[in-house]
């Protein structure tokens, strides 16, 4: 496995896992927890007011982080105090502990803080390894797919605008709970839950005649003899399932 494959699937170990980034200030231990949807919208005040440079952060991304520490010390520890905090409601909502941690990693020097925030800033990896799964392909497929049903049927689709019915609201006919979306599982294992959710796609005879499919380059013609059985060959690897 080269370097670039083994990069990703360590990734994908920690999203499933959940795994935390451990490090100590002094002699307390405290550890880096994966982002909720909580945490993502309760740290953004305090990131943003953090006013990082992202050309900057690109050409030097500590450089910019550690002058991001050194001008904004109170909002760094603030946002850094929510991502050390436990994954669950009562933890993140514990004001007293959130106080003693902002207290402790105030203790920290501006280069450990700088390093703190540089693995909160650069530890998503969810985009990559959407890719490396071929996921992103897989939604682009099934846009297509739908697209074609689409012209055939007297449908039109509302909602799904925000987050609350693009996200929450499908995980929650996936079967997941409130606070499993919201405090509990990482926003990223719960991205990916969605971007391979199993789909069953049911095609008339007309609209399998409309599609192409990437098969090593080859079109499959729907008035070809065997081309169904081809299609749904083609599909079953990818979670796409036809019903004849």
């Amino acid at each position: 496995m080269d370097d670039k494959n083994r990069e990703y699937q360590d990734a994908l170990a920690d999203i499933i896992t959940a795994k935390p980034h451990e490090f100590t200030v002094g002699r307390k231990h405290l550890r880096l927890y994966p982002v909720t949807l909580a945490k993502m919208h309760m740290v953004r005040p305090y990131m943003d007011a953090l006013e990082i440079n992202q050309k900057l952060f690109s050409l030097n991304p500590h450089y910019e982080v550690l002058r991001a520490v050194s001008k904004h010390r109170k909002e760094v520890c603030s946002a850094l105090s929510i991502h050390t905090s436990p994954n669950s409601y009562r933890e993140l909502f514990n004001a007293q502990a959130f106080s003693t941690r902002r207290n402790l990693l105030d203790k920290a020097s501006d280069e450990d803080l700088a390093t703190l925030l540089l693995v909160v800033l650069s530890s998503d990896k969810t985009e990559q390894v959407i890719g490396y799964l071929g996921l992103d392909k897989e939604s682009e497929r099934k846009v297509k797919i739908m697209r074609i049903k689409g012209k055939s049927k007297n449908s039109i689709q509302f909602g799904g605008l925000s987050v609350f019915g693009s996200f929450i609201g499908q995980l929650k006919e996936m079967g997941y709970t409130d606070d499993e979306i919201l405090y509990e599982r990482p926003y990223a294992f719960l991205r990916l839950m969605l971007a391979d959710k199993t789909l069953s796609v049911y095609l008339t005879d007309e609209e399998l005649q409309n599609i192409s499919v990437d098969d090593g380059g080859n079109m499959i013609d729907g008035n070809e003899a065997g081309s169904f059985d081809k299609l749904k060959s083609v599909l079953a690897g990818k979670h796409i399932k036809l019903n004849e």
